[in-house]
């Protein structure tokens, strides 16, 4: 497995991540503990089934602190995560984003060290093709709950 294949990961980020967590992931049964566990999870403070606001936990985990670095690199890559970093700073501010973005590359990591699973880019392109797709679903939706119909002209 080689953890630098993943855009945005480098040596100094593997080598922060081996020494403070080692190469054995067992202690965690699925990555949503782990990104809990390195404070990446959002924690929503919920009562009666209704969203009262956002909890923020300060934590002092160093693996964390080098995948938000890790994130914060991607801003003008040219690959996939790099378009997935920057439509996440349209919608989400800063810090949101950029943590966000370090969940998703914990996301990443944690099946590469367990299962053995690689990475592979697949490229700017197709992150934009998908989001256009999904924009135009969103339209005939929007539209269709109107009682109107969408149609393109080439």
């Amino acid at each position: 497995m080689d953890l630098c294949r993943i855009d945005g990961i480098g040596e100094m980020t593997v080598q922060s991540l081996l020494s403070e967590i080692g190469p054995d992931l067992s202690a965690w049964p699925s990555e949503k503990h782990f990104t809990a566990w390195l404070n990446l999870a959002p924690w929503r403070d919920i009562s009666g089934g209704k969203l009262i606001g956002h909890v923020v936990v300060p934590g002092k985990q160093r693996v964390a602190n080098a995948l938000r670095m890790a994130a914060q690199s991607l801003k003008d890559s040219d690959s996939y995560l790099g378009a997935r970093y920057r439509s996440l700073k349209i919608r989400l501010e800063g810090a949101r984003a950029t943590k966000a973005m370090a969940r998703y590359l914990a996301c990443l990591i944690y099946p590469m060290m367990t299962k053995g699973q690689t990475w592979v880019d697949r490229g700017n392109e197709f992150f934009e093709t998908k989001r256009r797709e999904r924009d135009i679903q969103a339209l005939h939706r929007k539209a269709a709950a109107l009682g109107a119909k969408v149609v393109f002209q080439a």
